[in-house]
């Protein structure tokens, strides 16, 4: 049979089942803590910012206009592309593979990611890493190299370092507080599906008004549960002196059931 649920038949659903959903929030959130916390690799990520001006002799004129500024603007995107070439990458390589530490170019380039600050001149160089001196070190590399190869291959503008790399002192990623609260809401969902499905698999007649929608026939009779209300599915029997009917009724109190009469047997 369909079910058609209101907003109180929600309601009653959620709070009938609230032990379920804390149960499956807290679930979810130490779930979520455990494998953020011993499962997933930490990244310490250590960054440079750099400074893109536009004066090929390395002199900043005092009178820059708005035009100047919209071309350093455009110059970071171009920088920002030649630092994740080949060419830079390998002399980045090269230069750390002389303290100890051995990165492809193609690993280098997935550590590495760049963006403006704030549509300025200025962009940030983040370099993550498993270990935090590695990130440290081949962000001293990048900015020692970057500028001069970018403005080689450029042949315009100038880039200067204005935040030099510093030591991650804790990791950057995984984000433990987020995943933790991401699987407490992930629980929360679960335990909310399971309680309607749970409400759909329960065939069981809670009302006279379902039992009416349900058979399309009046109910004769709502008969007390003498036992109370936890007592239990039960059975209640109703007599008349000249008819009687039979009332049958399962738990939540009360009884529902179809009567019919007969005429008393002649004594």
């Amino acid at each position: 049979m369909e079910r058609n649920f209101t907003i109180n038949d929600i309601i009653t659903i959620i709070l009938k089942r609230l032990w379920l959903i804390v149960v499956m929030a807290l679930v979810g959130g130490i779930i979520a803590f455990t494998y953020s916390q011993y499962v997933l690799p930490k990244k310490y990520t250590s960054k440079i910012t750099l400074y893109v001006y536009n004066d090929k002799a390395g002199q900043i004129n005092q009178a820059m206009n708005t035009s100047d500024f919209a071309l350093s603007a455009k110059l970071v995107d171009t920088y920002m592309v030649i630092l994740k070439s080949d060419t830079v990458l390998e002399t980045v390589s090269s230069k750390i593979s002389k303290l100890g530490l051995n990165y492809t170019v193609t690993e280098i380039r997935s550590m590495i990611s760049a963006e403006v600050v704030d549509d300025t001149e200025v962009f940030e160089v983040k370099i993550s890493a498993g270990n935090p001196e590695d990130a440290k070190i081949i962000a001293d590399a990048i900015e020692q190299v970057a500028p001069a190869e970018i403005i080689r291959v450029v042949r315009a503008g100038a880039v200067e370092t204005v935040d030099k790399a510093t030591l991650p002192t804790k990791h950057s990623s995984p984000n433990i507080p987020q995943n933790t609260i991401i699987g407490i809401v992930i629980g929360i969902v679960l335990a909310c599906a399971m309680a309607f499905v749970f409400e759909l698999m329960n065939t069981s007649v809670k009302s006279k008004e379902e039992l009416t929608e349900q058979y399309k026939l009046p109910v004769l009779t709502v008969i007390p549960n003498l036992y109370g209300e936890h007592h239990g599915s039960g059975r209640s029997y109703y007599y008349g002196r000249k008819n009687y009917s039979y009332d049958y009724g399962y738990g939540y109190g009360y009884g529902y059931g179809y009567g019919y009469e007969s005429q008393p047997e002649e004594q």
